[in-house]
């Protein structure tokens, strides 16, 4: 994904498959305990998903979950042409 659009960074997959890992809502601390990245830099990247349509943020709490179109992006169901419509 990375590589198809130029917001994005290597962690990114990993961190959009640790949100669609179950359903609900991910803290940047549960999304920390289950993978490699830092609390800090999950909290960076999120809110670029949520830019780009592939996640949402909780109105109250700083907790994120995957969108239909995050989904799809990891499903192989939507091309990365449709997140290059979407960069600011």
């Amino acid at each position: 994904m990375y590589r198809e659009v130029n917001w994005a960074v290597p962690a990114d997959p990993y961190i959009l498959e640790e949100l669609g890992e179950y359903d609900g809502w991910h803290t940047a601390k549960n999304l920390e305990i289950n993978t490699d990245f830092s609390r800090q830099w999950i909290s960076q990247r999120c809110p670029v998903f949520v830019d780009h349509e592939l996640a949402e943020r909780h109105e109250e709490e700083p907790a994120y979950r995957l969108t239909e179109f995050g989904e799809q992006i990891l499903n192989g169901e939507a091309e990365y042409e449709e997140l290059k419509e979407t960069e600011s």
